[in-house]
């Protein structure tokens, strides 16, 4: 063969090469790739057996593909050492018969496989070795050259660049599927939760629902006959029923207040159970601010026992009217100034409505009592709080008062909030609309 025959030849060799190089670039699946890869490699070479070797992450040697010799398993077939030569290496070997070949005739592997032909290259891409081609002619000594060496090793480099794309491939895959898997069940892990926070939700608030009931119930039945016994005790203390002595006045007037304070409690119980349910009716009415404090003044200086303590209204001038259920407000405004009562023990309680904005009016009860501590302003307004449950063991008191308050408020589409500082007092304000807003 002349010069221009062996260019000619080896033109021919590189294009298919790179013909390959294409097509195995387009294979991004591992397996397809391996095989096509294999089969080219043997094809190419003139060989009859082949395989194709990858080392693992832990430096195992996996005997991915085998080629042309289908009753071999793991390998068996093979030169491990020559194998285990390339990759320690990295360089290229060759033996035109390993039976006559000083370096390998004393393998054991070659003498009971009885091999000849081999040609085993590495496989390296970006300075890493992924495996090893392995190609061998057991029935033609001389199969393999030097000169196809080098076509070899640009095939085998190509071929590692496709492999190593494709593990990537593989490893995103297989990476996305782990993850779709585990969002997968951590949306149904939350799914579950959700579905039985739902469930314990409605549960507790349907228990809620019957225990407020139940609740309501029994302080409807108990009005009637604690306000028999109130009315009963004042006739007796006016002596409709004959003579009672100063002592039996005292007893009398200590059971009035033990059983007024029973009936507040009884009412304050009732009222939240209506409004819970959304039964308690509102009757909204355009009411002049003026006569409502003034008719809650004289409410409260009912209650008010400690003369140390003043009680005073303040209003700017031409207020509008108020749109709300008189009795309700009035209710609010109360409920408000005994709180403030109970925690004042001098100075001066000062009730003060202000027009806020065009249509809105702020009232607002300010006393000079203890304070609130700070860690109990979030939930002072919240219905069984510990904070208003706390305060009011210690001036017997139901605790429900300011839950009262807050649903009355916002059922008059108003708002409520509180300022305090301990040691010098707390302001409890609300608002009203002054126009004829429907009330919830």
């Amino acid at each position: 063969m002349n010069v221009n025959d062996e260019n000619t030849e080896r033109d021919s060799a590189l294009e298919r090469v790179l013909d390959i190089s294409r097509r195995m670039a387009e294979n991004r699946e591992l397996q397809p790739l391996l095989e096509f890869v294999m089969q080219q490699a043997v094809e190419f070479s003139g060989g009859q057996h082949g395989y194709l070797v990858l080392v693992e992450a832990d430096g195992t040697l996996n005997f991915q593909v085998k080629y042309g010799n289908p009753s071999d398993r793991e390998g068996q077939s093979v030169s491990r050492s020559i194998v285990q030569q390339v990759i320690s290496t990295g360089e290229p070997v060759l033996t035109r018969n390993a039976l006559e070949d000083d370096n390998f005739n004393a393998i054991k592997s070659v003498l009971r496989l009885r091999l000849q032909s081999i040609l085993c290259v590495p496989l390296r891409s970006r300075g890493k070795l992924l495996g090893v081609l392995y190609l061998e002619n057991r029935d033609i000594p001389n199969a393999f050259t030097s000169k196809d060496i080098p076509l070899l090793n640009i095939f085998a480099g190509q071929a590692a660049i496709a492999i190593e794309n494709a593990q990537l491939n593989e490893q995103r895959e297989r990476f996305a599927a782990e993850l779709e898997e585990r969002v997968r069940e951590r949306t149904a892990e939350l799914e579950e939760a959700r579905w039985q926070a739902t469930a314990n939700w409605e549960a507790a608030m349907q228990e809620n629902h019957l225990r407020t009931a139940l609740l309501g119930n029994i302080a409807h039945d108990l009005r009637s006959p604690l306000n028999t016994v109130v009315g009963a005790l004042d006739m007796m203390k006016e002596g409709v029923f004959g003579d009672v002595t100063e002592d039996q006045v005292l007893w009398i007037d200590r059971s009035l207040t033990a059983t007024r304070q029973i009936l507040r409690l009884v009412s304050d119980i009732f009222d939240l159970s209506k409004l819970e349910q959304g039964g308690l009716e509102l009757y909204p009415e355009t009411l002049e601010i003026g006569g409502i404090l003034e008719q809650t003044l004289g409410i409260a200086e009912g209650l008010r026992q400690n003369e140390e303590v003043e009680l005073a209204i303040e209003m700017t001038p031409d207020l509008p009217p108020v749109w709300g259920d008189s009795d309700r407000i009035q209710q609010i405004l109360v409920n408000l100034i005994s709180n403030a009562l109970k925690f004042t023990s001098r100075g001066t309680i000062l009730v003060r409505a202000e027009l806020s904005d065009g249509d809105t009016l702020l009232f607002s009860v300010a006393d000079t009592g203890e304070g609130i501590p700070a860690e109990n302003l979030p939930t002072i307004f919240d219905r069984f709080s510990m904070a208003d449950l706390n305060l009011n063991r210690r001036r017997k008191g139901t605790g429900l008062g300011l839950a009262i308050c807050k649903e009355l408020v916002e059922r008059h589409a108003g708002q409520i909030w509180v300022e305090s500082e301990v040691g010098v007092g707390t302001t409890f304000y609300f608002t009203l609309p002054v126009s004829q807003e429907r009330v919830k």
